[in-house]
């Protein structure tokens, strides 16, 4: 997508929420450069935003959701990236999604496009049905996702093997962890929509490139 879905959803928060949360957002402008300095650390920033869905009670965090799903999101879902993703369903791939942006927000992204399978850093939930701020299960970030892709595959009697078939499409150089990953078992890598980082790697490394939008 031509937006960074956790990034934008604080800034919708802000904007929208009618909560003071010029702190919050100044924090999470604070993760986003410290990822393109390359001093991003995964677990002070899913504390952050495990604990920004405790600012507001279940059922208004879950309105802000939609909203922000319908104004934001659906706007910014390509024709050729859904195209995309039904060319691969049509050929019979297993459609996963994993990603770096917490469940209660990546959840319903997966859904838009139809991908049933979400590995994602999933928000812990007390017995009231509020969230905790904390997490339960592993993050889904970086190396973070090789595990999260072995637990899949173990889960749903895949074996490692099986990655000869797999074609993992991804924009970031974060993932290069598990692009790499998966090129050991045969599997294909697309770079998609790359950043500078990755379209070098996918130069070096002889992995195509492909273009969805215009960022």
């Amino acid at each position: 997508m031509p937006i960074d879905v956790g990034v934008v959803w604080v800034e919708f928060l802000a904007q929208k929420s009618g909560a003071e949360l010029s702190g919050a957002l100044a924090q999470s402008k604070q993760y986003l450069q410290d990822y393109r300095n390359g001093c991003f650390q995964v677990e002070p920033f899913m504390k952050f935003h495990m604990g920004l869905l405790t600012r507001f009670p279940r059922s208004s965090i879950e309105t802000l959701r939609e909203r922000f799903i319908e104004e934001v999101v659906r706007p910014n879902v390509t024709s050729a990236a859904k195209k995309l993703v039904e060319a691969m369903r049509s050929d019979g791939y297993t459609l996963v999604m994993a990603t770096g942006t917490q469940a209660f927000i990546s959840q319903p992204v997966a859904e838009i496009f139809g991908i049933e399978h979400l590995l994602a850093t999933r928000p812990q939930i007390n017995d009231r049905g509020d969230f905790t701020g904390e997490h339960f299960g592993g993050y889904c970030y970086g190396a973070h996702k090789i595990d999260r892709l072995k637990e899949f595959c173990q889960v749903n009697g895949m074996a490692l093997s099986d990655l000869a078939q797999c074609v993992a499409y991804t924009d970031s150089i974060t993932d290069l962890p598990l692009l790499q990953f998966v090129e050991s078992f045969h599997g294909h890598v697309v770079a998609t929509n790359p950043d500078p980082q990755l379209k070098e790697q996918a130069q070096k490394s002889g992995w195509a490139v492909l273009k969805l939008f215009d960022r």
